[in-house]
């Protein structure tokens, strides 16, 4: 909990990085400590980094899919980040583990590490 008002900043920084929306400080507060309060939610940190997902399944398959919904690394720490979400899901269960990424390092790093373009997320 200690780390939330840091995790906050790396995702103000991821937000910009991405075009993403506005951070809403409270709210990304209210998020983080509920996935760290959660059995089916994480949130991991290192010195400059943080990823945070949570396991659920789908409204087509009873499987368990890890969700990643933030990962930035600004401390080359992405992905020993990367590996400790992926044994924390597979511990749990999962089925499937879903990243998301803006292209960049990020991208390359999760194609080295076997994931594929499974769907484009477009918005608006």
């Amino acid at each position: 909990m200690d780390d939330i008002p840091r995790v906050i900043d790396l995702i103000e920084k991821l937000a910009a990085t991405v075009n993403g929306l506005p951070v809403d400080r409270i709210k990304a507060g209210e998020t983080l400590a509920g996935l760290i309060c959660d059995p089916a939610g994480v949130v991991l940190v290192t010195g400059g980094g943080f990823i945070a997902g949570r396991i659920g399944d789908t409204f087509i398959s009873r499987d368990l899919v890890a969700y990643e919904l933030g990962w930035f690394a600004e401390d080359r720490s992405g992905l020993r980040l990367l590996r400790a979400f992926e044994t924390w899901a597979q511990g749990r269960g999962a089925a499937m583990i879903a990243m998301s990424c803006n292209g960049g390092a990020a991208q390359r790093i999760l194609e080295r590490s076997g994931y594929r373009v499974a769907e484009i997320q477009m918005v608006k």
